[in-house]
């Protein structure tokens, strides 16, 4: 592994978009709040239903985000040979 390498990686990681926090938290929240809502009779069970299928499939696709990053991240320190092997 050469210090080009090193420093070519470090250079890349600055000028990365900086990954998202878990937001699987902040769903849940959001969740509990539209259930409590709901509870209330606010609107309907088909609402909520609604609600939570979408707010579930944002909770994929940031889970799938995250993973295709870490891949890709994980191929680039490959090509740059700063991946251990052990």
């Amino acid at each position: 592994m050469s210090n080009s390498n090193k420093l070519g990686i470090t250079r890349l990681k600055k000028r990365a978009p900086k990954i998202p926090d878990y937001t699987c938290t902040e769903i849940d929240n959001v969740i509990d709040k539209l259930e409590k809502i709901q509870d209330s009779k606010k609107f309907s069970k088909l609402t909520l239903k609604i609600l939570i299928r979408k707010l579930e499939r944002l909770r994929r696709s940031n889970e799938a985000l995250r993973e295709s990053g870490i891949y890709w991240y994980d191929v680039c320190k490959d090509l740059l040979g700063l991946k251990k092997t052990y």
